[in-house]
């Protein structure tokens, strides 16, 4: 029986160290970092979120209040990996980062970005949403936003749009089609922010 026991133990050690990295406690993360969730206008929803980066990956979670029900949204991971190019183009402050740097310089803009969560919002408007970057690189001195948008209420009867609704920005200015379509329903728009200044 004690043999039993202790081979159990290993066998569950073992698997514990084979388990994705996204799945392990985050409890051994290198370097940790906190940010306030702010709501952007009127949109009402706050909440706080956690980013950690280690040599391997880059694992980013945000827990918000606040969201409608029935509602539609996205998380977006943005990196700005050097925020002296930013706003670097007519209009732009040199040195600031806003979102025009997603798009502008167009050969070239400083953001880059992609999709980190998405979901319908439940009853009560809380949410956790989470993302998982394995093999990415944070450059000392970069920012990263986590940045939701709001995409309206969830469509109820067309899969394509929910599809388009959970998975994309549908910000045609982001890249047509693909990014934000002129058929698209609504237009989203940033609802809620956090900001990571790497160190």
């Amino acid at each position: 029986m004690k043999h039993k026991a202790s081979m159990f133990g290993l066998l569950l050690l073992v698997g514990t160290f084979c388990l994705p990295p996204a799945l392990r406690a985050q409890d051994d993360c290198a370097n940790e970092l906190s940010a306030t969730t702010n709501a952007i206008g009127t949109s009402g929803i706050t909440g706080d979120a956690n980013l950690c980066v280690d040599e391997e990956r880059v694992t980013a979670s945000t827990h918000v209040e606040g969201l409608t029900p029935g509602d539609a949204y996205t998380v977006w991971f943005v990196v700005f990996d050097n925020p002296a190019n930013c706003g670097k183009y007519v209009g732009g402050t040199p040195g600031v980062c806003t979102s025009a740097d997603a798009t502008m310089p167009f050969a070239s803009p400083e953001a880059v970005f992609g999709r980190m969560d998405g979901l319908i919002a439940e009853n009560g408007g809380k949410a956790r949403l989470a993302g998982h970057f394995r093999d990415l690189r944070l450059s000392h001195g970069a920012i990263v936003w986590l940045l939701m948008f709001g995409h309206g209420p969830a469509s109820t009867t067309d899969n394509r749009e929910l599809a388009r609704q959970l998975l994309t920005p549908q910000k045609v200015a982001l890249g047509a089609p693909g990014l934000g379509a002129s058929g698209d329903t609504i237009q989203a728009g940033g609802v809620a922010l956090a900001v990571f200044n790497i160190p």
